[in-house]
C-alpha cells in the first residue's frame, strides 16, 4: 500500500503531461477555483439560514455577510504577496482548507460570535482559492477564454446550487446550503493539482517582470486597465442592483419583476459562450468597444421610453450578455500587461472595491421615482471606462501579437 506522500506524489504527477492550453484544462482550472469564486452568490442563502436557524438579526447577519466579504477580499491581497514565496498548488491548498474548516464549523455554530469567526475563515480561503485561479488565469496565453470559463461557471453553478437547497433540505435541514458549498470544495480537492502547470508549481521567480510598454508609461496603463474594469463593475453593479424595483415602477408585480431578472441573469451565459468561440480572434480592444456599446445602448432606449416591460426585458437581456463578455476581456487586458498574474487579481481586488461602491452611487442618483439620472450616470461612466481601457487594450493586443 502506497504511503500518504507517495499518493500525493502521483497524484500531482498524473496532472503534469495535460496541456494547460486545451478547453477542457482551462474548464477544470475554472472549476477548480469555482468553490472561491460562488460564496458572494450564496450570500442570500446564507443570510437566511442565518436569520431562521440561528434568530440572528438583520443587523447581525448583515454584518456576518461583510466579514466574510472582507476577509475573502483580504485573502484575494494575501495571495499577491504570496505568489512571489509559494506555487500556485500551495495559496490553493491552504484556501480549500481555510474554507473547508469555515463552512464545516459554521454547521456547528450556536451564536453570532462563532459564525463571525468561522465565516472569517471562510472567506479567507475563498479569497486566496479565487487569487490562485485568477493568478494562473493571469499568466495564460488565452486569458480571455479561462476567465470566460469563470464567469460563465458562476452563472451555472449558482442556478445549480439554488435548485440542488431545496433537494437537500429533507436530509440536512439548514446545513444544506453548506452541504452544497462544500461539494464544490470536494472538487477543488480533486482538481487543485492543475495549478501546478502553466508555471504554477513553483513561486514567480526574483525580478518576474511586468510588460514594458516601451514609452515609460509602463504603470500609468496597468493603472487604466484596473481603473477601467472598476468603472465598469461600478456602474453595471450599482445599476443591476436597483433593476428590480424599476421592473416595479415599470408596471410589473414584484413576484414578475424577481423572475425576469432571474431569468435575464441566465442571459449572460451565452455572453461567456461568446468569449469562448471569438477568444483572442479579433483582440481585446474591439470585444471591449462593442460590449460596452451594447451595454449602454439599452440603459440609453430606458432614458427615452419608459414605462414598457417589453423594452425592459429585452434590455436586460442585453445589458446581461454585454456584461458576461466584457468582464473576461477587462481581465485578458490586465493579464496581456503582467505576464505575472499579479495585474489581474489587483483587478478583480480593485473592480471588487468599485462593486460595493456601485449601489451606493448609484442609489443618490435615483430621485424618488425617477431613474433618469441613474441611466445617464452609467452611460457617462461605460463611455469614460472606454476610453481608461483603450490604450491598455491596444498596449495589450500588440504585445500579444
Amino acid at each position: 500500500m502506497m504511503k500518504k506522500r507517495e499518493v500525493r506524489q502521483w497524484w500531482s504527477i498524473r496532472w503534469q503531461h495535460v496541456d494547460h492550453r486545451s478547453s477542457v484544462t482551462l474548464f477544470l482550472v475554472a472549476l477548480a477555483g469555482a468553490y472561491g469564486m460562488l460564496f458572494a452568490s450564496m450570500l442570500p442563502a446564507l443570510v437566511e439560514v442565518w436569520l431562521v436557524d440561528l434568530h440572528l438579526s438583520e443587523r447581525m447577519a448583515g454584518l456576518v455577510a461583510t466579514a466574510n466579504v472582507l476577509a475573502a477580499t483580504f485573502g484575494l491581497g494575501l495571495s499577491i504577496r504570496l505568489v512571489s514565496t509559494w506555487p500556485l498548488t500551495r495559496i490553493a491548498q491552504l484556501g480549500i482548507a481555510a474554507a473547508f474548516i469555515g463552512d464545516l464549523g459554521s454547521i456547528a455554530a450556536a451564536n453570532v460570535a462563532e459564525l463571525f469567526l468561522l465565516r472569517s475563515v471562510a472567506g479567507l480561503g475563498f479569497g486566496l482559492l479565487a487569487g490562485a485561479m485568477t493568478n494562473w488565469f493571469g499568466r495564460h496565453e488565452q486569458a480571455e477564454r479561462g476567465f470566460g470559463m469563470s464567469v460563465m461557471l458562476q452563472f451555472v453553478l449558482a442556478a445549480l446550487l439554488f435548485a440542488a437547497i431545496p433537494a437537500l433540505q429533507p436530509w440536512f435541514g439548514g446545513a444544506s446550503v453548506y452541504v452544497a458549498m462544500l461539494s464544490l470544495g470536494a472538487v477543488a480537492v480533486i482538481l487543485h493539482p492543475l495549478f501546478n502547470l502553466n508555471g504554477g508549481s513553483a513561486p514567480l521567480p526574483p525580478g518576474a517582470a511586468t510588460i514594458d510598454v516601451g514609452d515609460g508609461k509602463s504603470r500609468a496603463v496597468r493603472i487604466l486597465a484596473v481603473l477601467a474594469f472598476a468603472l465598469f463593475e461600478l456602474a453595471v453593479v450599482g445599476l443591476w442592483s436597483y433593476m428590480l424595483r424599476y421592473a416595479e415602477l415599470t408596471g410589473m408585480s414584484p413576484a414578475s419583476a424577481s423572475r425576469v431578472l432571474a431569468l435575464s441573469s441566465l442571459c449572460g451565459i451565452p455572453g461567456t459562450v461568446l468569449v469562448l468561440l471569438l477568444g483572442s480572434r479579433y483582440g481585446k480592444l474591439w470585444p471591449l468597444l462593442a460590449s460596452l456599446a451594447v451595454y449602454a445602448v439599452p440603459t440609453l432606449v430606458f432614458i427615452l421610453v419608459s414605462g414598457s416591460s417589453a423594452v425592459l426585458i429585452s434590455g436586460l437581456v442585453l445589458q446581461n450578455i454585454a456584461w458576461a463578455f466584457a468582464a473576461p476581456y477587462f481581465q485578458a487586458v490586465q493579464a496581456g500587461l503582467d505576464k505575472t498574474g499579479r495585474l489581474a487579481v489587483w483587478g478583480m481586488l480593485v473592480a471588487s472595491a468599485g462593486a460595493g461602491l456601485g449601489p451606493a452611487l448609484l442609489g443618490a442618483a435615483i430621485d424618488e421615482r425617477s431613474f433618469v439620472v441613474a441611466f445617464g450616470v452609467v452611460i457617462l461612466m461605460l463611455g469614460v471606462s472606454a476610453m481608461l481601457v483603450a490604450r491598455p487594450a491596444i498596449v495589450a493586443d500588440r504585445v500579444g501579437t
